[in-house]
């Protein structure tokens, strides 16, 4: 099953030209132009939108797919080069596994749309793959042998804004992260100097990785895309990935990111989005302290250590019960939430903040006559609400995607009587 969930687009549209996009709180909104309204189901398939047929996604989706053989062509040739440096430094525990970056070398569309969505930005993990180390700790080693071949192949790691003042750079940076375990910062004096600058060390989950995004230094032509590279302890390792991504970390992406009632900023103490937003996190710490962080320490012991001591990957009985019931709150709050704001936007108190997200929309600004109708008051709540009956249903198949995952998740990792 493909957990693909994407947050929707619909907004409340404006002459299908001009979005407002909601903020946490249902109370101000932002203009955006040229973009139209449509819903994207949970399974990586689009629903067609409503008679629009030159939606945002549409015009993202067609421009990502019209590069993809342009990408395969460059991935396989970042592939051969890996594959090069890896043959060659195989006596510093330098390892290509060829078969696992097959796997996912482009990223694909859905998933390209879904991170640009989410961030707002274009990604920049297109063309990815994976190198083996057998101690990424020995720094010396990436900085002294594994970056002089890549360099020495055409591949740089690339610079990105450092310091930005308004619209101009003031300084870069090298895309360059150590995400290791008790690493510090004398410890990266052994990397080049504009390579010390980066150390945010290991993820909540345990993860641990050297991360970087190269740049092809040999092919002319602006725009050239980022590839994404990442330093990781070896096979075991990365079949801990794996698994975290599919049944932990999508689930927790997924309700912390893309359901709408748990981007609520500052939400009231007992209010529904507060009990979701407290849940999620419960329901992080669990996953994590029961699945993530023991996959990884597995999967490290036996490619690092080769110490083949495992600790238990399971979930207890209890731990199944409260996890059910948690995302089962979460779906019990969603009604809950929306019927409050559906009753506030449609009520007297309101209208000054409708008021307020007219006069400030760029199709009240553009318009000559400034005069404020009770039809146009009309129309906004219209669209707030169009919005929000959106949003929960959203949120409502969005859940049950996740208790799908999550039931896939228990199936796995359930203690077994």
């Amino acid at each position: 099953m493909n957990f693909s969930i994407y947050p929707s687009l619909n907004f409340g549209i404006k002459n299908n030209n001009e979005i407002y996009k909601k903020n946490k709180n249902t109370q101000n909104y932002i203009s955006r132009k040229n973009i139209a309204f449509d819903q994207v189901t949970f399974s990586g398939k689009q629903k067609a939108a409503d008679k629009i047929t030159n939606t945002f996604q549409d015009i993202v989706r067609r421009n990502y797919e019209s590069k993809l053989p342009d990408y395969k062509i460059l991935s396989v040739k970042f592939m051969d080069t890996l594959e090069a440096v890896a043959n060659k430094l195989k006596g510093y525990g330098i390892v290509f596994d060829r078969e696992y970056c097959e796997q996912a070398a482009v990223k694909k569309t859905d998933s390209f749309l879904s991170k640009f969505i989410r961030s707002g930005s274009t990604p920049s993990d297109q063309i990815r793959a994976t190198l083996y180390m057998e101690n990424p700790y020995d720094l010396g080693v990436f900085n002294e042998k594994v970056l002089p071949e890549l360099r020495g192949r055409g591949y740089d790691i690339q610079l990105i804004p450092d310091e930005v003042v308004g619209k101009k750079v003031k300084s870069k940076k090298r895309d360059f992260d150590v995400r290791l375990a008790d690493v510090n910062y004398n410890d990266l004096k052994v990397l080049d100097e504009d390579l010390r600058h980066s150390i945010s060390g290991p993820q909540k989950s345990g993860y641990e990785d050297i991360q970087m995004r190269l740049v092809d230094t040999l092919t002319t032509g602006k725009n050239k895309p980022p590839h994404e590279l990442l330093i990781i302890f070896g096979k075991n390792y990365a079949a801990a990935k794996h698994n975290e991504s599919y049944y932990v970390y999508d689930i927790v992406r997924a309700l912390s990111k893309r359901l709408h009632i748990a981007q609520v900023e500052k939400p009231e103490l007992y209010s529904p989005a507060k009990r979701v937003i407290d849940n999620i996190n419960i329901i992080r710490g669990q996953l994590n302290n029961a699945i993530s962080r023991p996959l990884f320490v597995n999967a490290k012991n036996l490619d690092f250590y080769k110490d083949e001591f495992q600790l238990p990957v399971e979930l207890s009985k209890s731990t199944c019960d409260a996890l059910c019931g948690l995302v089962e709150g979460i779906r019990n709050k969603i009604p809950l939430h929306y019927g409050a704001e559906l009753k506030k936007i449609n009520s007297k108190e309101f209208e000054p903040e409708i008021i307020k997200m007219i006069r400030n929309s760029q199709d009240f600004k553009d318009r000559d006559d400034k005069t404020l109708y009770v039809q146009d008051i009309r129309k906004m709540k219209s669209e707030l609400n169009k919005e929000t009956k959106s949003h929960r249903k959203d949120d409502l198949e969005l859940i049950q995607a996740v208790q799908d995952r999550l039931a896939e998740t228990i199936k796995k990792y359930g203690k077994k009587d």
